[in-house]
């Protein structure tokens, strides 16, 4: 479930930095580029924060 989760959230803000990078005048590809690295960062952000809480939690 949780997976399920951070995916949403990481497209979403993927979506919405690639649309941002597009609107400050950036060719679509590159924007679209952006945006992919921002959904890869961020998902890795996320399941290594819910990584370390479910390690706190099991001592």
């Amino acid at each position: 479930m949780w997976l399920a989760i951070t995916l949403l959230a990481s497209v979403l803000l993927g979506a919405a930095g690639g649309t941002l990078v597009w609107l400050g005048g950036t060719a679509a590809p590159t924007a679209v580029v952006s945006g992919a690295g921002m959904v890869g960062g961020t998902e890795l952000l996320l399941l290594a924060m819910i990584g370390f809480l479910r390690g706190r939690s099991s001592g």
